[in-house]
């Protein structure tokens, strides 16, 4: 994992840097999404999220959820088509700062069943290439992450 300007960017997951939003592979096909920390700062703490049923299919660029912030409240955009196949709305029911703390772990968003993820995959960006994304939108930002605590 690279860190910049106290941004955590794992090099091991795929981006959409311009939605903020990060998704990892499992190996059942499935893909795991969730914002990423540049994201979870930029946005302050989360107070409220509101999500869509599993079940539920989306178009890529579609909200999975609706996010509540204390500096934003708006969509959580999936960058790939796929079906909603479990959401994390217990982990944040239990503690809504969760994607503060661990925006890359515990703190996941959704998980999808892709409809066709290898071409969907074409259009985001992982490893170097996802850190120096990251690295110059930081810059452009003038960002400093940080973690919310209590």
């Amino acid at each position: 994992m690279s860190v910049y300007r106290g941004c955590d960017i794992p090099g091991d997951l795929f981006f959409d840097v311009d939605r903020d939003v990060w998704i990892r592979p499992a190996p059942d096909g499935t893909l795991t999404l969730g914002l990423t920390d540049p994201a979870q700062t930029r946005s302050g703490k989360v107070l409220h999220i509101l999500f869509k049923k599993p079940g539920r299919h989306l178009d890529a660029g579609q909200s999975a959820a609706t996010i509540e912030t204390a500096k934003w409240a708006g969509p959580f955009p999936t960058p790939v088509s796929g079906t909603i196949a479990e959401t994390n709305e217990a982990t944040f029911r239990a503690d809504i700062l969760i994607a503060n703390r661990d925006p890359y772990g515990a703190g996941w968003i959704v998980r999808l069943e892709p409809d066709e993820w290898a071409p969907e995959a074409q259009g985001l960006v992982t490893g170097e290439a996802a850190v120096q994304r990251y690295e110059t939108r930081i810059d452009e930002l003038g960002l400093n992450c940080f973690r919310c605590a209590d």
